[in-house]
């Protein structure tokens, strides 16, 4: 006889449930759904807080207060929270991990769709449990085939921002889409995301060529693929060209700081989490001004907050607050303020009054360590906003009148050329471009 203590201390929950099924078939049909009712109920008042049970589609009910089961939240559950304390909230629909009824329950249901996916299967969302999923494509790039999902928000304006969020050593595109929350985000300001997938290194590891020690011989060129796929969504599906901007965590965040170094204001401005600069994004970085964000915890035990200039395993990095440094000077920015993140041990480092307006931004998270802070996309967000540029915002105040007419008559009468008041991209200032913006404001 099965124990209720061996079943519920067995770490896999789909064991439990396999076991379970195969006990309740060595009595009498007519008693079996009442002997699990029963005994679930018995095992569940022991040890199982109320937030952390719950019910999969068939209404069989499991507890999720054991760490190895690796998640934290099922379908459209009500409760979602870090329940195994592994600094990341996940869930178990659309985690990129085939659930396909292997140990003989049909714990899927019809209506999960095989995990909205994860099968590869073509799934149908009857129920929404696979809303704020993103798509899977693939894209060709020098030989290579290239894995990215891409999420749309359910309602998309025409034009809409990119937003490029880059996983870190050894992580995935779908990891690094479940944790950011960004998706929710995009949903709420109308912007598109896309989590690209780096290449596999010589031990199996997924990862940006940033210019690790160990990775000296592979040649991968990230920043030409990230380039490519920008320029691909950008033509097929009509996402701004003006409005496209990257970020990372760790290695991915590395990738943004070499992109930044390389592209030459690609991107309208870059964001990293828990990382540093490699190589010769270090050594050789000459960038245009572009405005720069970085959140990082001081205890980080992976991205030392100091810096290491005699590590022979990644390669010697610098610290953050000498990135930072590098950036201010190289932005030219003059003023600096220190605020509290409200409800967070974190100092925000603000460096403003900078050269093309492109502030630095410092997120000082004390006694953090090598983690995506739960503040960290919407702080994201909040940086790139402030970069949005509208077509026709010659002067920059979120607003499309007859100040911004003024401005570029007032360029053309000094035959001057900034950049935004060249509406028709023809190198040129001139009446032209007063013609288009009159046909904006009118319209």
């Amino acid at each position: 006889m099965i124990s209720c203590e061996f079943l519920f201390k067995t770490p896999n929950f789909l064991v439990r449930k396999y076991l379970l099924f195969k006990l309740s078939y060595t009595i009498d049909l007519a008693m079996r759904k009442y002997l699990i009712i029963i005994s679930m109920a018995l095992c569940f008042s022991q040890d199982c807080d109320d937030n952390m049970l719950m019910f999969d589609c068939d209404g069989l009910a499991f507890c999720n207060n054991e760490a190895d089961f690796g998640f934290d939240c099922y379908v459209n559950n009500e409760y979602c929270d870090d329940f195994n304390q592994d600094g990341i909230t996940d869930s178990w629909v659309g985690d990129g991990w085939c659930d396909d009824g292997e140990w003989g329950y049909d714990f899927q249901c019809e209506e999960y769709s095989f995990d909205c996916g994860d099968c590869s299967d073509d799934f149908l969302n009857t129920h929404g449990y696979c809303n704020d999923i993103p798509v899977e494509h693939t894209f060709n790039h020098e030989g290579l085939s290239r894995l990215y999902y891409i999420y749309e928000p359910n309602i998309i304006q025409d034009n809409p921002p990119l937003v490029f969020i880059m996983h870190g050593f050894t992580g995935s595109a779908l990891g690094i889409s479940n944790y950011s929350g960004m998706n929710t985000l995009a949903d709420e300001y109308g912007f598109v995301v896309c989590y690209p997938q780096g290449t596999s290194d010589q031990n199996g590891n997924n990862f940006w060529n940033v210019g690790y020690n160990f990775h000296d011989n592979i040649e991968v060129d990230d920043v030409s693929f990230i380039i490519s796929l920008a320029e691909y969504l950008q033509d097929e599906y009509g996402y701004d060209t003006n409005n496209t901007f990257v970020a990372g965590m760790s290695n991915g965040a590395e990738m943004s700081y070499k992109l930044a170094c390389e592209t030459d204001n690609f991107f309208k401005s870059i964001a990293a989490v828990a990382g540093t600069m490699f190589g010769v994004s270090w050594n050789s970085c000459n960038p245009n001004p572009i405005p720069v964000m970085e959140i990082h915890g001081t205890n980080d035990n992976v991205t030392l907050w100091n810096g290491d200039y005699n590590d022979t395993y990644w390669g010697p990095y610098p610290g953050v607050e000498e990135v930072i440094d590098f950036w201010v000077e190289e932005n030219d920015c003059t003023r600096n303020e220190e605020l509290i993140l409200q409800n967070t041990n974190t100092i925000k480092n603000r460096y403003f009054d900078c050269i093309d307006n492109a502030e630095v931004w410092l997120y000082e998270e004390v006694g953090g360590g090598h983690d995506w802070p739960n503040y960290s996309s919407q702080e994201i967000w909040n940086f790139f906003s402030q970069y949005i540029f509208n077509l026709g915002d010659v002067n920059g105040d979120n607003e499309i009148n007859i100040l911004d007419v003024m401005q570029v008559i007032n360029l053309i009468l000094l035959n001057q050329f900034e950049q935004s008041s060249d509406l028709n991209e023809d190198e040129i200032v001139n009446v032209i471009d007063v013609i288009q913006l009159i046909n904006i404001i009118l319209n």
